[in-house]
């Protein structure tokens, strides 16, 4: 426990978001520490808590954050991010997991690995109030999920119904 508070107290210190790297930090260690027995005990416990109360609060902030006119007002900005996470990803999953999986599975993981979920948002919460990306970036990185995430979750399910993988 002093181990997690702290990686707390250090975030708090020497970040912009000190709540969330201490998290990170914390649960970092404290996974490491603990046995499998009790962490297993703890987890389902930290993990109702998170996912009930913790999870919208993180979220509706996130959401709060996002400037609806730089989302309105810069659509190519938008679509230039959901390009470009898209088409980092699935070329080098190609070229790494054709032999394995084949051309269409192995693109179909690249797919799956330009999903970004809350680790990314909070990285990118993080850059924000740092202000190492502006507001308008921030914006275009957040809607980009938004759409991007149903778009990709519902292809992959669907091929995934449709053919056996490999």
């Amino acid at each position: 426990m002093l181990t997690c508070f702290s990686f707390i107290t250090l975030g708090y210190h020497f970040c912009e978001s000190p709540a969330a790297v201490g998290a990170i930090f914390g649960g970092m260690v404290l996974r490491g520490i603990l046995p499998k027995e009790k962490l297993y005990q703890n987890e389902r416990a930290v993990e109702f808590i998170g996912y009930v109360f913790l999870s919208p609060i993180f979220f509706c902030g996130v959401g709060a954050a996002v400037s609806l006119s730089s989302v309105f007002s810069a659509p190519l900005l938008i679509t230039t991010v959901a390009i470009a996470a898209v088409a980092a990803k699935c070329p080098a999953s190609f070229l790494v997991l054709r032999r394995l999986l084949g051309a269409k599975f192995s693109l179909l993981a690249g797919l799956g690995l330009s999903v970004r979920f809350s680790t990314g948002l909070v990285v990118q919460l993080i850059l924000l109030k740092s202000g190492l990306i502006s507001l308008a970036l921030y914006s275009a990185l957040v809607t980009t999920a938004i759409v991007l995430n149903p778009v990709i979750i519902t292809v992959y399910s669907w091929k995934l119904a449709h053919e056996k993988p490999p």
